[in-house]
């Protein structure tokens, strides 16, 4: 079952379940808001939807599957954005052509949209017809990073489907599975920096970007204990790609220390976990409450607006937001 994780398969036995008894809804919205796993987990669901033995991601060995592995499977269609931008109408046009011709391995077809929220409005619009007349056997996933952006009338015809995450233990164990020779804290660090999201977590760590992010969190840990000043440590964490990274670091590192103060102490050694430490460990419930506020309102003004000069408003926030009382 290759793209599915342990904590997924659960989720894709019930929808078997309701395959094989024959109510397994026409047309689903695949909700992946952090692109952790949607993918494998539909391309899954489809290997057991076409495999001719109905085995949980596909027996491998049947004609259907050989031809899935092959991707040349004639009632398997995934549709994707054009030069990556935008689903047209002219990609839906040719979908539901293709929806109502007769599955060519006997069994269904499945169809998957990916991301459903690039569609334009002309395409969206089309997309209604079909799902308003649902080709019998013929199954529709919609993987989604930001299902708001579907037209109400796109949402209500699909059943919204959750993908399931992973338990922090689960997640992280993962995570040391597949990169046996790193060092265990830069992993929980990394872990903890993305918000215990383990498929975003491993992609940080093999990136270019995994160094300057806990340089990032080492800055905010001096700013912290007094050691560096706002406009020291302003310029440090500004970064013109990125300006509302720090705050979002922040804000994680307060959560996660508001409820440490009720829990045993972390055992991890990481520059990520000695931040939380320290704000745990000095900062009253009501100050990292305020602190966590405040971050909020930064993310939002950074992302509301390209004008702001990153590093004055570092400056504003850290000058403001200093004293733990």
């Amino acid at each position: 079952m290759t793209g599915l994780f342990s904590w997924q398969v659960p989720q894709l036995e019930q929808l078997r379940h309701h395959f094989l008894k024959q109510d397994l809804a026409h047309a689903h919205l695949i909700d992946d808001p952090a692109g952790e796993g949607g993918q494998g987990f539909v391309a899954a669901l489809a290997s057991t939807i076409l495999c001719e033995r109905t085995q949980l991601g596909g027996c491998s060995s049947c004609s259907s599957c050989q031809l899935q592995s092959a991707g040349s499977h004639s009632d398997l269609l995934w549709v994707m954005p054009e030069d990556s931008k935008q689903i047209k109408i002219e990609q839906i046009r040719s979908v539901i052509e293709w929806s109502h011709q007769t599955p060519q391995q006997g069994r269904a077809k499945v169809l998957v949209l990916d991301p459903a929220d690039r569609m334009n409005v002309y395409a969206t619009n089309s997309l209604l017809k079909l799902l308003e007349e649902p080709a019998p056997n013929t199954y529709l996933f919609l993987i989604s990073t930001s299902p708001a952006r579907l037209l109400p009338t796109i949402r209500s015809r699909c059943q919204r489907l959750n993908l399931a995450t992973p338990t922090n233990e689960e997640g992280l164990r993962w995570l040391r599975e597949t990169r046996p020779a790193a060092d265990p804290n830069s992993l929980e660090d990394v872990y903890a920096i993305t918000g215990h999201k383990p498929i975003s977590a491993q992609a940080l760590f093999d990136s270019e970007q995994m160094t300057p992010r806990l340089a990032m969190v080492s800055a905010l840990n001096e700013w912290i204990k007094g050691y560096c000043g706002p406009i020291e440590t302003a310029k440090k964490l500004a970064a013109k790609e990125t300006p509302s990274l720090p705050y979002e670091l922040l804000y994680r590192a307060a959560a996660i220390a508001q409820r440490q103060r009720f829990l045993p102490q972390a055992t991890n050694q990481g520059v990520f976990q000695a931040l939380i430490d320290e704000l745990a460990g000095n900062w009253s419930a009501k100050a990292l409450s305020r602190l966590a506020d405040a971050c909020g309102k930064a993310l939002s003004q950074s992302s509301a607006s390209n004008n702001l000069n990153a590093e004055l408003s570092l400056e504003h926030f850290l000058m403001t937001q200093r004293e733990p009382v």
